[in-house]
């Protein structure tokens, strides 16, 4: 009796079109992703009648890779690409003898003497590349996807046809590849239409047909010059027109020709655009690696151009472009089908059957993703796992960006060859930084993928060579394993204006407090007498000014750098000499004394290393804690000692003519003005209370996300907020304007308020500025030097005076002091330069993508109570305009990720533990739900521990009743809850570390299996469950205090994630 075969999970159907609305028409790979986490190792899909199985790790990959069992299938979209390229060596059909032919004759065209022999043109046209962006300069915001289309399609035609389009010299890409870019697009989404409605779809076909019709003249083109014009050369297309098959003596077809150089033609370029240009931005979101990009380029190549024999001694760049198409493989899957029909899984005690012409998918995307080849970092982005022998050492199959076996991409050498001269030869000749530093990777799909608006710039570097070279030169240097010496090359700042000193204004930080800061200091610069320019750290990596001092303000995350900070970082640490000699700086820290062992550790660092390479600093380096109440009035102490210093050496008065804000009686880009550039426009689905009345509100909060936006269980929603209007209506009230009054700002220098276009003063008050912050020392000082002699003087010395207790313990903030004082008079335009610009605020997402890709929600806790100043109600600037919101309404939002480490395993079977209280059970809220849906899709997860910590069972045990009932009852999560109003009810446990110290026994079985352990909460909580876990430690190994907290410490770095505030 014949064993039974095992189910493969599938979603549940549509009659007649089948799953077909389970993959979305956009980016198909973001469905077949999600189904992957949700379905684990193997799906199923019923596409409008045909059955087509995916493979999701290396175990079920390395089976169907058998090419005695599997051929490959041309389906789905290959088979719609077949329209436009018939039977060339990419969309042949297994066995079609045209294909033997064309392999045969072709496949020695890729050897390694003939890729040698492409290396000129190759160069070439990767100097025309290089000529364009160094033209341009460097504040010019690049396209890669665009520029290295060009680059690998001008590089693909020039060396197997030896024809040049010229594409650099053109506004427009060329013709052949818009049309083949429309035409892969519609292919694909042709494989997932009802042919009955692709019948309909006139316009859609009449455009196809003719894109079609655009690459075939092209290719007519080609060869038409050729037959007029014959040359000696042995490229490719001589060899298709005259080459002899040495097996049959038989030559190819004219129509197979044809089909062959539109294949190279599409696939060589569309391949290889997207390698370089996801090696790009993975290089610059890993600036380890960027790096030991620059320093490889810098140590073989030094100040000659490259030639073939050093492209072979670039082993680090090699493995940049395995890594890169380990994550993002140009084509992110191919199809098999069985000779027979077939059981595979077997190895893992599954038969899963396989019948013959059915289409099995080897998804690369997943494959490349396999905890059990790539680890748990799987996800992390780590080139030495592809260096030399632990590249070697790589399970069979693990690895198949170019495809498998006999039907492996003929053109691998090609495109290998391509993309590592055209990456050395950027890195010698620039250094770069992306136009917005938190940019989170989006991905574009046709039949291959890409980034999407992803953007850098490219500034030159000094003393590198010229790529001025004529053919013949490149010629001549190929030949002689030499170079034509550099030319000089020198970038230089613009001349301030008449009476002016430069100052230079850097700021690394995530949350916006150092950008504050440096915000503060470019818009005094001009009464200091000073010309400021601002920017992220980043700007300035390889490129510190001396023409002015250098101000760096920055701030550690858990010992590294913020986003827009790591390539700085990573650069100063490269350096070896004096080669900051000539720079005068200072470094201002911000920083949070409950991460002791981090306190201030990127700054320190920039100090340290800024003086070894030669700096001068101007300062000692200053310091503000955030943990105490007097953070603001830390930094305004260190900036007043700063000028006063600044002066002295520069030899500079004080402006006494006013050069702040004025402002103009007479709308903007908001998220842009607040340098917040990744924001989008989300809508607001659902708005509900959690809690009961009486007690600190609660709320849950939908939003549908805008199209292309992606996220992951654990990440953060970051919100622009307005400020609450009866706040605003207070401050258009207390200068005595109309709510409908426009005004236009001008400011001399950088500000984060929209200048010199009309806007509403209520839109200013709103959107732009911090109405509610309390008042600094600064400020209040600014206040007594305007007022008069008399109790309104007096009684601002006073608050001055204690400023600590009168000030910020009450939080009075500019407009409070102002309400208080009707006699004392301030321009409008001072009090805007007192006020902090708006703040972005992140809040944990509370959803797994697993239960709806295309919307999050938020669980948060609304801020309001009596206003500690005596003066109304007091509330959170973005909890209130979060509880204000409706159904319907729009909101500037942007998903940012969270740490590494703040996501679930790759694998769902590590068990998890988690801790949390109030709204921070938000994050693990969505792993719990992750690990529902999961479970709910026929998948083995591992045991989840919630202990969660609320007042009251029935007040604020947040989802007690819907969800967390519903989750509990399919075994996604156990949850310990910890009642502190109602220890009674919670074991006799009034907080989560007694729930912890209660249920330690099941926390050492947890930890024994392996599990990962979540906190998200205040600090207090962190703090607390830490010294429990320590406790615990101590009690089970029998050891001291200090040999406890040693071995929790080692073991937090890898298997303990925090998200802690407050």
């Amino acid at each position: 009796m014949s064993q039974a075969f095992d189910p493969i999970p599938s979603p549940p159907g549509i009659p007649f079109v089948g799953n077909i609305h389970d993959i979305e028409n956009e980016v198909p790979l973001r469905s077949t992703h999600l189904l992957a986490q949700k379905y684990g190792p193997i799906f199923q899909l019923n596409i409008l009648g045909n059955t087509m199985t995916w493979c999701n790790t290396h175990e079920l990959i390395d089976e169907i890779c058998d090419e005695k069992r599997f051929h490959k299938l041309v389906a789905g979209p290959l088979n719609q690409i077949r329209n436009g390229t018939g039977n060339g060596l990419f969309t042949a059909r297994h066995g079609e003898e045209s294909w033997a032919l064309a392999h045969r004759l072709l496949m020695p065209a890729f050897g390694p003497v003939m890729i040698r022999s492409m290396f000129a043109d190759m160069l070439d046209i990767c100097s025309q590349l290089i000529l364009k962006w160094e033209r341009y300069g460097p504040n010019h915001v690049i396209n890669p996807t665009d520029d290295f289309t060009r680059l690998a399609f001008d590089t693909i035609s020039l060396c197997v046809t030896s024809y040049r389009f010229n594409s650099f010299y053109t506004e427009e890409n060329h013709p052949f590849v818009q049309a083949m870019t429309r035409f892969l697009t519609e292919s694909g989404t042709r494989s997932r239409r009802p042919r009955v409605v692709q019948t309909f779809m006139k316009s859609a076909n009449a455009q196809y047909e003719a894109d079609i019709q655009t690459m075939v003249d092209t290719c007519d083109e080609v060869v038409r010059e050729r037959k007029a014009h014959p040359i000696e050369k042995n490229d490719l297309l001589n060899i298709m027109l005259h080459g002899k098959d040495p097996k049959t003596g038989e030559s190819l077809s004219e129509e197979n020709i044809k089909y062959q150089i539109i294949t190279f033609l599409a696939a060589g370029h569309e391949t290889t655009s997207g390698l370089l240009s996801f090696s790009m931005y993975y290089l610059l979101k890993n600036p380890h690696a960027y790096a030991k990009v620059k320093a490889e380029v810098d140590s073989v190549l030094g100040k000659i151009p490259i030639t073939q024999d050093q492209v072979s001694k670039l082993p680090y760049i090699v493995a940049v472009m395995r890594e890169t198409l380990r994550l993002a493989p140009s084509a992110t899957a191919f199809t098999l089908t069985p000779f027979e029909d077939e059981v595979i899984g077997t190895k893992g005690g599954k038969r899963y059957q396989i019948k013959k012409g059915d289409a099995v998918i080897a998804s690369l995307f997943e494959v490349h993703r396999d905890p059990a080849v790539w680890g748990e970092d799987a996800e992390e982005y780590k080139p030495e796992r592809m260096l030399g022998e632990a590249f070697e050492k790589l399970p069979k199959n693990a690895w198949k960006p170019f495809g498998n076996g006999v039907r492996a991409c003929i053109g691998r050498p090609f495109a290998w060859n391509e993309a590592i001269i055209a990456l050395a030869c950027l890195f010698q000749k620039f250094d770069f930084r992306m136009q917005d530093p938190s940019y989170k990777l989006e991905v574009q799909q046709s039949v291959t993928i890409k980034p999407k608006n992803f953007r850098f710039f490219a500034i030159p570097r000094t003393d590198t060579p010229s790529f001025h070279l004529t053919p013949g030169l490149i010629n001549a240097a190929w030949r002689s394993g030499s170079a034509p010496a550099e030319a000089d090359t020198e970038v230089k700042s613009a001349a301030p204006t008449s009476g002016e000193k430069r100052l230079y204004c850097y700021f690394g930080g995530n949350t916006g407090s150092c950008e504050s800061f440096a915000q503060r200091i470019a818009s005094e610069a001009p009464s200091k007498g000073f010309h400021a320019t601002i920017g992220s750290l980043d700007s300035a990596a390889g490129r510190i000014p001396t023409d002015g001092p250098v101000i760096i303000i920055t701030a550690s995350f858990e010992g590294l750098p913020a986003d827009n900070a790591a390539l700085f970082v990573e650069w100063l640490k490269g350096l070896k000499g004096k080669e900051l000699e000539g720079v005068n700086y200072t470094v201002f820290g911000c920083g949070n004394t409950e991460w002791a062992q981090t306190y201030q550790a990127i700054p320190k660092l920039c100090n340290s290393l800024l003086r070894e390479r030669g700096a001068k600093a101007l300062l000692e380096r200053g310091e503000a804690n955030a943990a105490v109440s007097d953070f603001v009035d830390q930094f305004d102490a260190w900036e007043g000692t700063l000028w006063k210093e600044l002066a002295k050496v520069y030899s500079l008065k004080e402006q006494k003519q006013d050069t702040g804000i004025t402002v103009e009686n007479v709308a903007a880009d908001r998220p842009t003005i607040l340098r917040q550039t990744d924001a989008i426009l989300g809508q607001v689905v659902e708005n509900r209370v959690l809690t009961k009345p009486g007690i600190a509100t609660k709320r849950h909060i939908e939003f549908a996300l805008p199209a292309d936006t992606t996220y992951q269980a654990g990440d953060y929603l970051a919100i622009i907020p307005t400020n609450p209007q009866e706040s605003v209506y207070r401050a258009i009230s207390r200068f005595g304007f109309l709510a409908e009054q426009r005004i236009t700002l001008h400011a001399p220098g950088p500000t984060s308020l929209p200048v010199d276009v009309p806007i509403s003063i209520n839109e200013v008050l709103s959107g732009y500025v911090e109405l509610a912050h309390p008042a600094t020392k600064k400020n209040i000082q600014a206040l007594i030097d305007a007022a008069v002699e008399g109790p309104e003087r007096t009684s601002l010395e006073e608050l001055l005076a204690n400023h600590q207790t009168a000030v910020t313990d009450k939080r009075l903030s500019v407009l409070d002091i102002l309400e208080r004082h009707p006699n004392l008079h301030i321009p409008f335009g001072k009090f805007l330069e007192m006020l902090p610009s708006m703040r972005v605020r992140q809040y944990s997402i509370s959803s797994s993508p697993l239960w709806n890709p295309e919307h999050v929600t938020l669980t948060v806790s609304i801020l309001e109570g009596p206003a500690l100043s005596g003066q109304g109600t007091f509330v959170g600037v973005a909890t209130h305009f979060l509880a204000q919101l409706k159904p319907g309404d729009k909101v500037q939002l942007a998903v940012r990720p969270s740490s590494a480490a703040f996501h679930l395993p790759t694998s769902p079977e590590v068990p998890i533990v988690m801790f949390c209280a109030g709204a921070g059970f938000a994050p693990m809220r969505g792993f719990i739900q992750e690990r529902a849906n999961q479970i709910a899709s026929g998948r083995q997860v591992g045991r989840a521990l919630l202990f969660v910590g609320c007042r009251k069972e029935n007040e604020d045990f947040l989802y007690k009743e819907d969800d967390l009932a519903e989750w509990v009852k399919i075994g996604a999560v156990e949850v310990r809850p910890a009642f502190s109003r109602e220890p009674e009810k919670s074991e006799g446990c009034q907080y989560v570390q007694h729930r912890a110290w209660h249920d330690r026994a099941d926390l050492r079985e947890a930890f024994k299996a392996g599990c990962k352990f979540y906190i998200c909460g205040s600090t207090t909580l962190s703090n607390a469950v830490k010294e429990t876990c320590v406790k615990i430690i101590k009690e089970v190994r029998d050891c001291s205090d200090e040999e406890a907290d040693a071995f929790f410490q080692e073991k937090a770095k890898e298997r303990f994630a925090t998200d802690v505030f407050g």
